[in-house]
């Protein structure tokens, strides 16, 4: 028996699972190509074990892509990227086209011809959410019935695009099943256990109401099903009346033009609420905020990269659009001028690809002095911020008014990288932090034109604890900048 496993035919045989009559091999050497043809005939393909089978490589192939120990980070931008979703609004939003994008948007074309292809076949999130249904099923759970929300919910995230505000792009399940790898790096604190909750949370929902997810809420399934919607109807064309199809493509027609337009109202209304909210530091190569709150995914892949851990998903400081969206922190380290990452693995465009050539230009905010805080001021010597400062920005001058010392920044050399700030030995206030430049109101005395090139003078930052604490007078009394 050991000697006849040792034939491929013989092998062949024994992984046929068909019940029909074996294929006989004469002398396994002289009808080897025979044999193969004649098994391969025999076996009975089961269309939804093959399908099950390419969904379960799919999603290992996901978690090897997102996961720590997945080579280099290009990964991480591969998994989200499939998203015909993702694909649309950063194009609407930015009306520019990034390579990855191009991966989404043959997605969404094949999802033209074949309704639903990618969730069927290629969705890891749904590949949870479907076995969780199953098990729903058994337990007795009944099918969830409604009506088609994610259709609604993909509009209204489209028409938001079209004003560079995408509001629900993060209940895309490509975004929420890069978020659970949030894990790499445990904070354990209320914002991060939301961040990793998306899937958790779509495979509870799917136990609990059967097709709930998948065929009612999703997002991306709702956007494959508008996609085949014209490819169906014409079908149907050709088995009906043409009266009996056209009040069903009508109500598409209508559905369609006004989710795009409430996603239009949302972004707008989205935006005046966004204008009265500080801003906080962003990623370099970050777009402008209020682009930015919409393109991004909150899929954690900037904080997973960052290897000084300064990159953190923001809370409710900032209202129900800023939930999620990665801030920068300077409570410990800050951002090397050596790195890059965290703008490589950007999926969506809100963080612009950048290179260590010009990161420069991705300016995360502006340094501010606080001259009272300062150890200068009271005759203490110190040269800490100057001394770690890696692009070389900072320098001291002396103030004949006041007898002292005072650190100037030339903003042309400075990118806002936190440096100066960890560094500064004043506790428990820093005496040099960085603001969002967008908070900082900027005035010359000399020629306004050169604001970042001539002496400036910052005022506090409206949302700042220590804005008191400045003297707002002369120049020279004040946070100037070279």
């Amino acid at each position: 028996m050991l000697r006849g496993l040792q034939r491929p035919c013989a092998l062949l045989m024994i992984a046929c699972r068909a019940r029909s009559k074996w294929p006989r091999c004469r002398n396994c050497c002289g009808s080897r190509t025979r044999t193969w043809v004649e098994s391969m005939k025999a076996v009975r393909w089961n269309g939804s074990s093959v399908r099950w089978g390419v969904r379960i490589v799919c999603l290992l192939a996901a978690i090897g892509l997102l996961a720590s120990w997945a080579a280099g980070t290009n990964g991480l931008v591969v998994v989200p990227s499939f998203s015909p979703l993702v694909a649309a609004s950063a194009v609407l939003a930015t009306w520019t086209i990034p390579a990855m994008v191009w991966i989404g948007l043959l997605v969404g074309l094949v999802a033209l011809v074949r309704h639903r292809w990618f969730c069927r076949w290629a969705c890891p999130t749904g590949l949870g959410a479907d076995s969780a249904s199953r098990l729903g099923r058994r337990c007795g759970r009944p099918y969830a019935r409604g009506p088609a929300i994610g259709q609604w919910i993909a509009l209204l995230t489209l028409g938001g695009a079209c004003l560079g505000y995408p509001m629900l792009l993060w209940m895309d399940p490509l975004a929420l099943l890069a978020s659970v790898f949030r894990m790499s790096d445990p904070t354990w604190d209320a914002v991060w256990w939301l961040a990793v909750a998306g899937v958790p949370l779509v495979v509870l929902i799917s136990f609990l109401w059967p097709n709930l997810w998948c065929g009612h809420v999703c997002p991306l399934g709702g956007l494959q099903d508008l996609l085949a919607q014209p490819q169906r109807g014409w079908n149907r064309s050709r088995r009906l009346d043409p009266p009996a199809v056209r009040s069903p493509s009508h109500r598409i027609a209508r559905r369609t033009v006004l989710g795009l337009s409430l996603g239009a109202v949302w972004a707008s209304l989205a935006g005046n609420v966004r204008g009265r909210v500080p801003t906080p530091l962003r990623p370099p190569g970050a777009v402008d905020d209020p682009d930015f709150l919409g393109l991004c995914l909150r899929c954690g892949n900037c904080s997973r990269v960052c290897p000084t851990h300064i990159i953190h998903p923001d809370g409710m400081e900032r209202g129900l659009a800023g939930l999620l969206a990665p801030v920068i922190r300077f409570d410990s380290d800050y951002c090397r001028a050596d790195c890059v990452a965290c703008t490589e693995v950007c999926p969506s465009g809100a963080l612009l690809r950048r290179t260590l050539e010009d990161k420069l230009q991705a300016r995360i905010g502006i340094p501010r002095v606080d001259i009272d805080l300062c150890w200068l001021s009271d005759g203490r010597e110190c040269s800490i911020c100057r001394n770690e400062c890696p692009y070389e920005a900072i320098r001291y001058e002396f103030c004949e008014i006041e007898y002292t010392t005072e650190p100037r920044v030339d903003l042309d050399r400075c990118n806002g990288c936190g440096a100066c700030e960890v560094a500064c030995p004043t506790v428990p206030h820093k005496a040099i932090v960085i603001h969002p430049a967008l908070s900082c109101d900027l005035h010359t005395s000399t020629n306004p034109s050169q604001a970042f090139s001539s002496r400036a003078v910052l005022k506090a930052s409206p949302w700042s604890s220590h804005s008191n604490r400045s003297r707002m007078g002369s120049p020279s009394e004040n946070s100037v900048l070279k």
